[in-house]
């Protein structure tokens, strides 16, 4: 399920936004809901008083009461992950919205296409976010989202799972067969014992990766050209 908000003090846009993701999701076969919001107060007041956070966020910039940046901002003291999607009247607060981290920049009037294109990305990014792997040791079973994973690595047909959290899950597995079931492109396999999630590479220098947490993984000599390209191509994209 897919949770959608879109706030708009213009209950003509507030209903053709809104009939525009509807259609657009329903082509993707997604169950969803969308809340819609004259105000922006109003937003915030129902994520405070719901706890429930949403996916998706279509917000207006210029709105009687309120600015949409402010309330961008305000979504992000509780909320990093959710995709805000601006839609307004003016470029004027584009560079702003690097600030808040939006996802997309809309001019109004609106354009089919350009909105079509920033659900596609939305729901992309989402998919991406909440992908899996079910690990089973024998303390028992455990679902860990690709996003928490910094590194694996092999050491005696033991693979230990280095999360972001500090946490570390360990299992009997070869490191090929785990890196294979991933099957996700984020993943890069940079040597013998290590996998890497390359959301979590700050750089390549020599032959090494610095990831985060002062983590440094060592890249096989042989591969560093390989490896370097496959990561700056995934940085690209």
């Amino acid at each position: 399920m897919i949770n959608i908000a879109i706030c708009d003090d213009i209950i003509e846009e507030l209903e053709m936004v809104s009939s525009y993701v509807s259609k657009n999701i329903k082509d993707l076969d997604i169950p969803f809901k969308i809340s819609s919001f004259r105000e922006g107060q109003d937003l915030i007041e129902n994520i405070n008083s719901s706890k429930q956070n949403f996916d998706i966020i279509f917000l207006d910039i210029y709105m009687k009461f309120s600015n949409g940046i402010d309330i961008a901002r305000r979504i992000r003291d509780s909320d990093k992950e959710c995709k805000i999607i601006f839609i307004t009247s003016s470029k004027e607060h584009a560079i702003d919205s690097y600030d808040v981290c939006a996802l997309y920049y809309i001019l109004k009037p609106i354009n089919e296409e350009k909105l079509t294109n920033a659900i596609k990305i939305a729901v992309e990014s989402l998919n991406k976010e909440n992908k899996q792997v079910i690990i089973m040791n024998k303390k028992g079973n455990y679902r860990i989202p690709y996003k928490d994973i910094i590194y694996a690595e092999s050491k005696a047909r033991v693979v230990n799972i280095y999360m972001k959290s500090s946490e570390v899950i360990s299992f009997y597995s070869k490191l090929e067969d785990f890196f294979q079931s991933l099957k996700d492109e984020r993943f890069l396999r940079c040597h013998k014992s290590f996998v890497v999630n390359m959301d979590f590479i700050l750089k390549i220098e020599n032959s090494c990766a610095f990831m985060l947490n002062n983590i440094i993984i060592p890249i096989t000599n042989s591969k560093i050209a390989l490896i370097r390209e496959k990561y700056y191509d995934y940085l690209l994209k």
